[in-house]
C-alpha cells in the first residue's frame, strides 16, 4: 500500500523539528517505541482508525499510553496529529520517519528471504557481502520463507537477487515448455 502524501510531510515536519533540536537519537526511539507499541496492539491501530471514538478520548489513551516513555516532542506531535484528525496514519508517519533517519545515517535496508532460518555465520558473512556494495551500514530484515525450497532472495534499493531453488526450477520448466521438442520413436 502506498504510503499517503500527509505521512510523508508530517514525518519530514517531526525530523525538522528534532534535527533542529538536536535530539534526533532521541525521536529515533521514540518512533520505534510508537510504532512497536501500535503494530503489536491491534486494539490501539482498530482505535486510531476509528470515526466513531472522539479525538479527546483517543488523546487521553494515547497519553495514558506513552507519557513516561516517549519525550515531550514526540507526545506533543502525537496530540496534534490527533487534534488535526491525523491519528489513523500514525503508523505510516512512524515508517517514513524511520526511512528518514536510515538515510541521514546512511543506512539501508536489506530483506532477505530464506527457505530456512540463517545462522549467525551465515548473517554475518552476507551483512559484511552487503556493507562492501553500499559503503555504509546495512540494516538486515529477514524472512523465513519456506516456498523457496532452498537459497535465497535479495531486495536492496529496489534491486532484487534471486538464487532460490524455486526460480530456477520456474526458468528449467519455462525452457523446458517453450523449446520445441520431438522425442524419437
Amino acid at each position: 500500500m502506498a504510503t499517503p502524501r500527509a505521512a510523508i510531510r508530517y514525518a519530514k515536519s517531526l525530523f525538522s523539528l528534532a534535527e533542529e533540536q538536536g535530539s534526533i537519537d532521541a525521536m529515533e526511539q521514540d518512533v520505534r517505541t510508537l510504532h512497536a507499541t501500535i503494530e503489536a496492539a491491534e486494539d490501539l491501530e482498530l482505535m486510531l482508525q476509528s470515526p466513531v471514538i472522539k479525538a479527546d478520548a483517543k488523546e487521553k489513551i494515547l497519553v495514558k499510553i506513552f507519557e513516561g516513555h516517549i519525550s515531550d516532542l514526540s507526545l506533543g506531535f502525537v496530540k496534534l496529529l490527533v487534534r488535526k484528525g491525523r491519528e489513523s496514519i500514525l503508523p505510516a508517519i512512524m515508517l517514513e520517519s524511520q526511512g528518514l533517519i536510515r538515510s541521514k545515517r546512511n543506512i539501508r535496508v536489506a530483506e532477505v528471504k530464506t527457505a530456512v532460518p540463517m545462522d549467525d555465520e551465515l548473517r554475518s558473512r552476507v551483512a559484511a557481502a552487503l556493507t562492501k556494495l553500499h559503503d555504509g551500514e546495512v540494516e538486515l530484515q529477514e524472512t523465513v520463507e519456506p516456498s523457496l525450497l532452498g537459497g535465497f532472495q535479495l531486495l536492496m534499493d529496489n534491486q532484487m537477487i534471486d538464487a532460490s531453488i524455486k526460480r530456477e526450477l520456474e526458468l528449467l520448466r519455462r525452457h523446458i515448455t517453450d523449446h520445441d521438442y520431438e522425442p524419437e520413436f
